[in-house]
């Protein structure tokens, strides 16, 4: 509920259509309802160089995910909705943003947005032995953490994304566990052209030893964690190279 409650404060204080917090809360929720379950993750996208574009909803490689599979749709840079199966890329056919404005209860956008997307409720195929599913809630935390951040900061003041294509990368060089069998992927956070990885079972790969999901396990709330990272983002940009 965490950023549900910081959402409800944002949309407030926000146009929507000059911000990313309406996506990134969208792209949360339906990261808790269908990463674990389905292995269906939401990832942010850039186009032909002109930085954040959306965030769409893709199928991570697991052993039920074998076969390539196009993304669902996309959250756009605004948080509109687009169901690519029915609507195709810039169809903006959930029209999110005119809800916000129009202070529509946030439990209504919500539940309407992911009625529009239509995915199975129930996954065709048990994922019960994928890494995605055991260790769902810690990539479900990272993600929540990484949405209260975009909550707080616009794409100008903090790049983030979670796409394996951006932080593949960042993983290489930085993660000692990157032959692990199905690996999560991680966070990749950018300020001041400095940039901080979490690994998405809560690792913070920058020497610290700092673990989030361990933090989190041990009773630190959400909020708490976002600061955390934050502070360490911004010690790392007022260092000089």
């Amino acid at each position: 509920m965490s950023a549900t409650l910081l959402f409800n404060h944002w949309r407030q204080i926000k146009n929507p259509n000059k911000s990313w917090g309406l996506a990134w809360f969208l792209a949360n929720e339906f990261c808790k309802r269908y990463y674990s379950s389905h292995g269906i993750a939401p990832w942010v996208i850039d186009h032909g160089g002109l930085g954040y574009y959306g965030i769409t909803l893709n199928n991570v490689t697991c052993s039920k995910n074998n076969i390539k599979h196009e993304p669902y749709g996309r959250m756009t840079i605004g948080g509109d909705v687009e169901n690519w199966r029915i609507d195709g890329p810039g169809g903006h056919g959930f029209h999110a943003i005119d809800m916000c404005v129009e202070n529509i209860p946030t439990e209504d956008i919500v539940q309407q947005a992911i009625t529009y997307m239509n995915l199975d409720p129930i996954p065709l195929h048990s994922h019960l032995h994928c890494r995605h599913k055991r260790w769902g809630a810690s990539y479900q935390l990272c993600f929540e953490v990484a949405t209260i951040l975009a909550l707080r900061n616009e794409v100008e003041e903090l790049c983030i994304t979670n796409n394996p294509i951006h932080t593949k990368r960042a993983i290489l060089e930085l993660d000692p566990k990157i032959t692990m069998n199905e690996h999560l992927g991680g966070f990749l956070f950018s300020r001041s052209n400095k940039q901080l990885l979490l690994a998405a079972d809560g690792r913070l790969l920058d020497g610290s030893n700092k673990n989030l999901w361990l933090s989190y396990m041990n009773g630190t709330g959400v909020f708490q964690l976002a600061d955390m990272l934050e502070q360490q983002l911004n010690a790392m940009s007022e260092t000089k190279d």
